[in-house]
């Protein structure tokens, strides 16, 4: 049954790009996502910045600006973000999010197939699940 819905892809060339986050501000972003994310800066211009997580997942920080798409900054700014991220503390994280003015938006919380979930937000409003075995 499985093999009825399967999709054949014809460009395997296909990967996964960056995680695209967008903010008002990369300056007044940038201390929040150095703390809490541990980015890395590779590269930067007026609008955009090219980062590193540890694991060396690739994060950009966009701005909005003249050559972006009509309402770009309605859909990038202040939106949920589909993207989970692990870490090993939890506890420790949520403390270093509201130290760096992000929120808690959703507490720790157990899942009913183990381990514990929170949704955090930046300062922008940006909304990310974060994910922890213990």
């Amino acid at each position: 049954m499985y093999s009825k819905y399967r999709q054949i892809v014809h460009n395997e060339e296909l990967k996964l790009g960056p995680i695209v986050i967008g903010v008002q501000s990369i300056e007044k972003a940038l201390p929040f996502y150095t703390a809490v994310f541990g980015i890395r800066v590779e590269s930067r211009d007026d609008h955009y910045l090219s980062a590193r997580l540890g694991d060396g997942t690739h994060i950009e920080l966009e701005e909005d600006s003249p050559h972006r798409f009509p309402n770009w900054e309605k859909h990038n700014v202040g939106t949920y973000k589909n993207s989970e991220f692990t870490v090993t503390n939890m506890d420790s994280l949520l403390k270093t999010v509201v130290n760096h003015g992000g929120t808690v938006v959703t507490p720790k919380t157990p899942r009913p197939w183990g381990g514990f979930g929170a949704e955090i937000s930046d300062l922008d409003g940006n909304i990310f699940l974060i994910s922890s075995s213990a």
